[in-house]
């Protein structure tokens, strides 16, 4: 037991780290911005690959919206469905098609693509799968104006594998905001996030990574903080997208596996750090439960209590924030999975050959 109370005083000590973080990031992002980014200087790109129903909505969502940037550039990524009759009666000033040649190819160098045709200060990038809401970028010009701005993703969900999904994603985020005030973001996701075009073409160094298809945002992120460029951390609600989670088991697992392996070939020593901690509470945890379980079933439940009231206790503040007040109830029950989750990510992902939209990952 005395382990078991060493263990629960560093969680708490973790906690409080992580809340204090969060609180204050949260804080900085309610200032007022010295300089905000103006639409008339925002392109926004949008690399798709084999996307007809997403493209129909999200042409759709565009129609709606209040305040519209300066341009929107659709990038095709060899798709082989009939995309190109969605923009046939679309505003050509508005939004402008491309497709990359048949020596290029994969998400990295579609944005890439995109971001040499925009003659905007700052490039938007989005996924072809996201909702906004119609005043999306009246936030956007709240923003203050940086290098590189992580701005929100939630997730949608419609059944408890979507939703598991979901706590998955926003305790991850959770730990990135509060990095974010500590020293530094350490995540970010390309669905939704804003740079400014020099900084970008500056930073890029796709060569080094083009082989990987999925890490666009990773690797960006990376390069940025290596060259000092200003990053930040938008706040939980402004300029927020939602795109659905995983359906699927099999599908959950491919995305974790694919952001799992990505996060590693970044080789971020930050983002290490803050793995390898939730690595030995992970295990120590689990180590406990075990032993517990087989000795004695009762103050198992007992140690179990413990920990499900500490995580509720603090975890809750974040979730209400972001109004995923609902996710709280199912954290005990992901905390039970959560080790055996890790193990099964990590066995796909050294023994599984992973694929992306129909290609290898890794080329």
């Amino acid at each position: 037991m005395l382990g078991f109370s060493i263990l629960i005083i560093l969680y708490l000590i973790f906690y409080f780290i992580l809340l204090i973080g969060w609180r204050n990031t949260q804080k900085m992002n309610t200032k007022k911005a010295h300089s905000t980014i103006k639409c008339s200087e925002l392109t926004v790109v949008v690399a798709f690959r084999n996307e007809y129903h997403n493209l129909s909505v999200l042409l759709k969502k565009i129609n709606r919206l209040k305040i519209l940037p300066s341009k929107f550039i659709f990038v095709n990524d060899h798709s082989q469905d009939d995309w190109s009759e969605l923009f046939e009666k679309m505003n050509s000033n508005l939004i402008a098609t491309h497709s990359l040649n048949e020596a290029a190819f994969g998400k990295k160098s579609a944005i890439q693509e995109g971001v040499k045709r925009a003659t905007t200060k700052y490039i938007l990038c989005w996924d072809a799968d996201i909702q906004f809401e119609d005043n999306y970028f009246t936030d956007v010009q709240k923003l203050e104006v940086a290098d590189l701005i992580v701005l929100p993703v939630h997730f949608e969900s419609k059944n408890i594998v979507q939703s598991l999904g979901e706590i998955d994603f926003y305790l991850a985020n959770f730990v990135n905001q509060a990095s974010a005030y500590w020293q530094r973001p350490i995540m970010c996701n390309g669905a939704n996030l804003l740079f400014e075009k020099n900084a970008y073409l500056e930073s890029i160094n796709l060569n080094a990574h083009a082989h990987i298809l999925s890490g666009d945002d990773m690797f960006l992120l990376r390069h940025m903080i290596k060259q000092n460029k200003k990053v930040y951390c938008a706040s939980n609600q402004l300029c927020r997208i939602t795109t659905q989670s995983p359906p699927s088991f099999l599908g959950y697992i491919s995305q974790r596996t694919r952001w799992f392996g990505k996060s590693l070939l970044i080789k971020d020593g930050l983002l290490n750090f803050w793995a390898v901690v939730q690595f030995i509470f992970t295990v120590s945890f689990f180590s406990f439960f075990i032993y517990w379980a087989i000795e004695d079933p009762k103050t198992f439940g007992l140690l179990f209590l413990i920990k499900c009231v500490l995580d509720l206790s603090f975890l809750s503040l974040y979730f209400f924030s972001i109004k995923k007040n609902i996710l709280t109830f199912l954290i005990p029950f992901y905390g039970l999975i959560f080790p055996f989750y890790n193990l099964f990510i990590l066995f796909s992902f050294y023994f599984k050959k992973q694929k992306w939209k129909g290609r290898k990952l890794y080329q």
